[in-house]
């Protein structure tokens, strides 16, 4: 499946103008060019998931949002071939969109982690809160200082803010499912 930029572009537009902002202000706030949001929201550029990082929080929504349409159903159901695979900036990490969470207060995933030392990874942080639930394999997951190993079964909860990130410490692939509160 290819990047679909021409849908996440028109997604950008329309949360940026809902919020009244300009795309100098985002490009402001998101530490980028104007031109890169202009290329970004005309579906001319592919941005990198650290790009569509800042402008998620930016413009407090979910990162996932850029991948759907608004949807205020009760219920929804997402089948397996409808659900978005995002590589992360750093080469080991992969975000697999497991509800739709555009206009809700949680987000749902499959966080998968490739073997490999990737210890030089940034940290992230961000408001809300999140939990994971390992269903494969061993990370590390290192919270404001603290490493915390997990195995599959194993849980693990904390508030977004505290800085954060994911290793994995076998020889295989890691996978967990998580959950993430967003801001509004």
């Amino acid at each position: 499946m290819d990047f679909p930029i021409e849908e996440v572009g028109k997604r950008i537009r329309q949360l940026r103008k809902r919020q009244a902002l300009t795309s100098e202000d985002l490009a402001k706030r998101a530490g980028v060019s104007q031109s890169m949001i202009s290329q970004i929201e005309r579906g001319q550029v592919s941005p990198s998931l650290d790009t569509l990082w800042k402008m998620s929080h930016c413009l407090k929504v979910p990162l996932f949002s850029f991948f759907e349409h608004e949807d205020q159903q009760e219920v929804t159901v997402m089948r397996k071939d409808e659900q978005h695979m995002l590589k992360k900036v750093r080469p080991n990490i992969e975000y697999q969109l497991l509800a739709p969470s555009s206009g809700k207060q949680i987000s749902f995933y499959k966080l998968i982690l490739e073997p490999g030392n990737h210890s030089n990874s940034p940290f992230m942080f961000h408001s809300g809160e999140e939990c994971g639930y390992v269903i494969q394999g061993a990370m590390r997951a290192e919270v404001d200082g603290n490493i915390y190993v997990l195995h599959e079964g194993d849980s693990i909860y904390f508030n977004s803010n505290l800085p954060h990130r994911f290793l994995n410490i076998g020889d295989t692939v890691s996978m967990a499912v998580w959950a993430m509160t967003q801001p509004f």
